[in-house]
């Protein structure tokens, strides 16, 4: 029997349909297979008890963990990219489990790094990036790793290859946390810079896949030299090429873009669709949850979309169990499901 990859819309619900009121418009990134959230979480801390916890206690944490996991599930997202994390290796799990939850299915998990650290009562507590992603749309290859040595850096600015399930496609992912601004006399800029060049360099030198998208919290605007070297080496800004007038954070009535989605050259031909949800800045006070809004990034791995072929199946269906993967049958072919989309 003849195998072909394709999107299928679900048009009853026979699988989940997730029902949220968002207050602001959710951006269409169109045909995308993979969608991937960047969100700045905002000191999103278990160790409620430290300097820089955004969260009193337990009631706050979970109301805070359930605003993003509705936030993510409402975007679609298949890989989450996240900074501002708690540094241990328990932090996402509790993300993971609302969405779970919210979601009906285990499906959502998390990549572990073995990276921890804790702070005592009053102290501040080190911060990481991280992953979460849907294990029924894509893969990790390989294992988590970063540019530095150090370990401030090294937790924060953090490299994950990625594998779609659906076609065997594999781009890298990079999420990234640079120095914030701070009051000495460059502000910070000379370590910015540094990121930048340890980012670029790292990636440059990495064999798991040419095609790279970096997101993140990288505490400068576009016009400034840590993002300006960037695109020198070669990395466009996703959000201005989709929306010339993108912001993803206001200081001081001032709009700007802190959280960036820059691709290289051929992933940037496999973006479908780059946008701010401005769901923390625009979203009022019941559905804010950061100060940085979360970043949307739409993509078609590997083929064009003239490539694919798109079905409307009623549910229930024949679905046949393949090779260990599930299929639609029609007319005698196999169908992968590649998009569960509900309308």
């Amino acid at each position: 029997m003849k195998k072909q990859i394709v999107s299928i819309l679900l048009v009853l619900v026979g699988l989940h349909a997730f029902a949220w009121n968002s207050p602001v418009t959710i951006p269409d990134v169109g045909d995308a297979r993979i969608r991937i959230v960047g969100q700045n979480a905002a000191n999103y801390l278990i160790n409620f008890a430290a300097s820089n916890s955004s969260c009193a206690d337990q009631a706050e944490f979970t109301t805070k963990t359930n605003k993003m996991a509705n936030a993510f599930l409402a975007l679609g997202a298949d890989i989450v990219a996240i900074c501002e994390v708690e540094r241990n290796d328990d932090v996402l799990s509790y993300i993971c489990n609302a969405m779970n939850t919210i979601y009906g299915e285990n499906v959502f998990t998390y990549i572990t790094d073995g990276l921890y650290s804790h702070a005592d009562a009053g102290k501040y507590q080190s911060l990481k990036s991280g992953f979460i992603y849907n294990k029924n749309k894509v893969t990790p290859v390989g294992t988590s790793v970063s540019p530095y040595y150090s370990a401030e850096y090294k937790a924060r600015l953090r490299i994950q290859a990625f594998k779609e399930i659906a076609t065997n496609e594999v781009f890298v992912l990079s999420m990234n946390h640079f120095k914030a601004k701070d009051s000495s006399v460059d502000q910070g800029e000379s370590t910015r810079i540094e990121n930048a060049g340890e980012l670029i360099e790292k990636l440059d030198n990495i064999n798991t896949d040419p095609d790279i998208l970096i997101m993140g919290d990288l505490n400068a605007y576009t016009n400034e030299t840590p993002i300006q070297n960037l695109i020198n080496a070669g990395y466009e800004e996703q959000l201005v090429r989709f929306d010339a007038n993108a912001y993803t954070y206001i200081y001081k009535g001032a709009k700007g873009i802190l959280d960036h989605a820059m691709a290289n050259s051929t992933m940037a031909e496999q973006i479908t669709g780059a946008y701010a949800y401005h769901i923390n800045t625009a979203g009022g006070y019941s559905y804010k949850y950061s100060d940085h809004d979360a970043v949307l990034v739409g993509l078609r791995l590997g083929k064009s979309g003239t490539d694919f072929e798109t079905i409307h199946v009623t549910i229930p269906a024949k679905k046949i169990l393949y090779n260990g993967q599930l299929f639609i049958e029609r007319n005698g072919e196999l169908f992968t499901i590649t998009g569960n989309k509900v309308q």
